[in-house]
């Protein structure tokens, strides 16, 4: 078989969606002669009559009926493909969008865009605040330009570029502190423990160092973001563990302390998608937060 013409197939749609080749043809401002014309073209190309055509009215046949649901589908994705890719192209002229770890967005972030506007005034960043397990799919479809955070395991699909190393911290109040240099994990649970929850990477780095060491953690305390983590172990409630990215105004009493373990630590870095045809801004973003990040490493 010959490859058939999109335009013949999309008389067809027309012819079958309006109920008559006399509508279709007032509908796309043709002869009904030109429209009975591509629509006898089609079906000698595949070798089937689509229409059972008397005076009264014109219907499918079975084959025709087929056809139709099989083509509607098809031109409904590519309706919806070329939707995505056009605002794609749209939101890009306007803005770059971009996701960020909630730990990295409350210490680093607005230096780094503040570094940002002042060399390129008329950019516009729109930030999406999310887990790294949630900034996946955003990448995936490619709805942000790129993601700044922690590491994951899984996105074997997707590129990731490690700038920062980023190892744990306890930080300790007064009344848990015992002087040492750093912290086992299994000392950690003979304490009071304020934790992040496990929806951040930080939780499930803490997690696998625990199990690891046959040590179980039972926080009395989990939170969302940091700072509260922090302030928390400020009243004196418990000893919190934070990536050191997120440790910002941790003045005594308040001491921070290693996690005693080579494995205690993650990677900062951008995760984007092959493939992905970035915004005229948004390589000089990434050189932004190269330079900030490794700067304070």
């Amino acid at each position: 078989m010959t490859a058939i013409n999109l335009k013949l197939l999309q008389t067809f749609l027309a012819a079958v969606e309006s109920g008559s080749f006399r509508q279709a043809a007032k509908d796309s401002n043709r002869a009904p002669s030109a429209v009975s014309m591509q629509i006898r073209d089609l079906e000698e190309q595949i070798g089937l009559s689509l229409f059972i055509r008397t005076k009264q009215r014109t219907e499918l046949t079975p084959e025709g009926q087929l056809l139709y649901e099989s083509v509607s589908k098809s031109m409904g994705e590519i309706r919806a493909s070329v939707d995505h890719v056009a605002d794609l192209v749209a939101r890009r002229k306007g803005r770059i969008r971009i996701a960020c770890a909630p730990t990295l967005a409350s210490t680093r972030l607005g230096g780094i865009l503040a570094a940002f506007k002042r060399r390129y005034p008329h950019s516009h960043v729109e930030v999406i605040e999310v887990s790294p397990q949630a900034a996946l799919a955003l990448v995936r479809k490619q709805e942000v330009e790129f993601y700044v955070g922690p590491e994951l395991d899984e996105p074997a699909d997707l590129s990731f570029e490690p700038i920062l190393e980023d190892p744990l911290y306890a930080c300790v109040p007064p009344e848990f502190d015992r002087g040492g240099a750093s912290l086992r994990v299994a000392e950690l649970a003979d304490h009071p423990l304020i934790l992040l929850n496990r929806t951040t990477a930080a939780r499930a780095l803490l997690e696998r160092l625990a199990l690891s060491e046959g040590t179980r953690l039972a926080p009395q305390y989990e939170v969302v973001g940091s700072p509260t983590a922090l302030s928390l172990a400020k009243a004196g409630l418990g000893i919190c563990v934070l990536p050191r990215i997120a440790i910002v105004d941790a003045a005594p009493p308040i001491r921070v302390v290693p996690i005693a373990s080579s494995q205690a630590h993650r990677w900062i870095g951008l995760l984007t998608a092959p493939g992905n045809v970035p915004h005229s801004y948004c390589e000089r973003l990434k050189d932004i937060f190269r330079d900030a990040l490794t700067a304070s490493d």
